[in-house]
């Protein structure tokens, strides 16, 4: 990767990630100067991050996050930035999509697309990881492995980190050892339960929830989502309006999540989500009462149908 003084990374965020670190090893950049910001920094923190060098006299890595969402005052001033960049700074900026940026970075330093791979190349990609990780594989274990875990490259690259753990390097993975690792994985998994909730799905949350406890999960373990996902909008609620940024800022969390549970707390009024944890509050009563099992689906199927419904 060439690495002049701006590098934008746009796309997948666990791929960005990677090659941030891969940047920050190639630049040789002093850990102790680098500075991270999101797309609601102040115009001038940021000009005066990018100005100030570091004091060891390294390279200073200014990272900035979420750039999908600059305001206009800020984007102007990192193009004029970038009209006489600082040599001994190198900037990276980090966007899940088109930036207003990406003309400026492409002529003055490097526009690096990261797509994630798809189907046959996501099979490939996931044998060369295991490959890395020295692990031995084929294709049909690769395939067996999306369909145990799905697409995500994160959540992928863990799951080999979990056959390294327990079958060791060196170790021949086929799908019979997949199959065993992840038995449960490929079964209908929670946050999906819970995102639906946060998007006011109602089919998908009643069709999902269905799926979970025809599978065997407890319903204290899916009432624990429905309440944690109800408590994460209720403290994004106050952030929401300014911004994935942000919210990002305020929980610590990475942009794609905040981006999506911002949008998830402005589609509740901030009294409905508190009408909804007082509503939760007499569920789990129930659910830890004395209620036979069909009562205790009931009480948790009612509960979702009143906070999506706005019952």
């Amino acid at each position: 990767m060439s690495i002049g003084p701006v590098v934008l990374l746009s796309g997948d965020e666990f791929l960005a990630e990677e090659a941030l670190a891969k940047i920050r090893t190639e630049s040789r950049a002093d850990p102790l100067a680098e500075a991270s910001f999101g797309s609601k920094v102040p115009v001038h923190e940021l000009t005066a991050a990018l100005d100030t060098a570091s004091l060891l006299g390294g390279v200073r890595l200014v990272v900035l996050r979420d750039a999908q969402d600059l305001p206009k005052e800020t984007a102007e001033a990192l193009l004029s930035y970038l009209e006489s960049p600082s040599p001994s700074t190198v900037l990276v900026v980090v966007a899940s999509g088109r930036t207003k940026l990406d003309a400026a970075a492409r002529k003055a330093g490097a526009l690096v697309s990261l797509e994630p791979p798809k189907g046959r190349r996501l099979a490939s990609w996931i044998r060369a990881r295991a490959t890395e990780k020295k692990l031995k594989t084929d294709d049909r274990a690769a395939w067996a492995l999306i369909d145990a875990i799905g697409g995500d490259l994160r959540d992928l690259d863990g799951a080999l980190d979990q056959l390294l753990t327990a079958r060791g390097s060196g170790a021949v993975i086929g799908v019979p050892q997949v199959r065993a690792a992840f038995t449960r994985s490929a079964d209908e998994r929670i946050y999906v339960f819970s995102d639906a909730v946060g998007d006011r799905r109602l089919d998908v949350a009643m069709g999902t929830l269905r799926r979970l406890l025809d599978q065997g999960e407890e319903p204290l373990v899916v009432f624990g989502a429905l309440a944690a996902q109800i408590r994460r909008m209720i403290r994004a609620h106050g952030y929401a309006g300014r911004g994935s940024g942000a919210v990002a800022d305020a929980l610590g969390l990475p942009g794609w999540r905040a981006e999506r549970l911002a949008r998830q707390a402005r589609s509740y009024r901030e009294d409905e989500l508190v009408s909804a944890m007082s509503l939760l509050a007499r569920v789990d009563v129930d659910l830890k009462g004395e209620l036979p099992p069909e009562g205790k689906v009931a009480a948790l199927e009612g509960a979702v149908v009143r906070i999506v419904e706005r019952v």
